[in-house]
């Protein structure tokens, strides 16, 4: 018996990548050598991916005082529990002498 043959409409193409079918086709492919190279030199690896969550979560914490010193325009570091330097920009306005 044959079938009938299917409907354009609910048929999906790839003719509308998404940012997310994007981003996992990448992934995908990175995964396959990641995993090649997990088995032979699985202390390289687990190196590897320390290193990288060091460098996220560096990131994240360092656009974080970004914003924090663009939103406040200063910044003040503790120092041994009673000295604290502030660090701030003089407002665009003020002239130098």
């Amino acid at each position: 018996m044959s079938r009938p043959p299917l409907d354009p409409r609910t048929r999906q193409f790839a003719d509308r990548p998404t940012w997310r079918r994007i981003a996992a086709s990448y992934l995908l492919v990175a995964a396959i050598p990641l995993a090649l190279l997990a088995i032979h030199q699985p202390l390289a690896v687990a190196a590897m991916l320390v290193a990288l969550g060091t460098l996220v979560t560096g990131g994240r914490h360092a656009y974080r005082l970004v914003q924090c010193v663009r939103n406040c325009t200063r910044i003040t570091f503790e120092l041994f529990g009673g000295t604290e330097i502030t660090v701030r920009q003089p407002p665009a306005d003020d002239v130098c002498c």
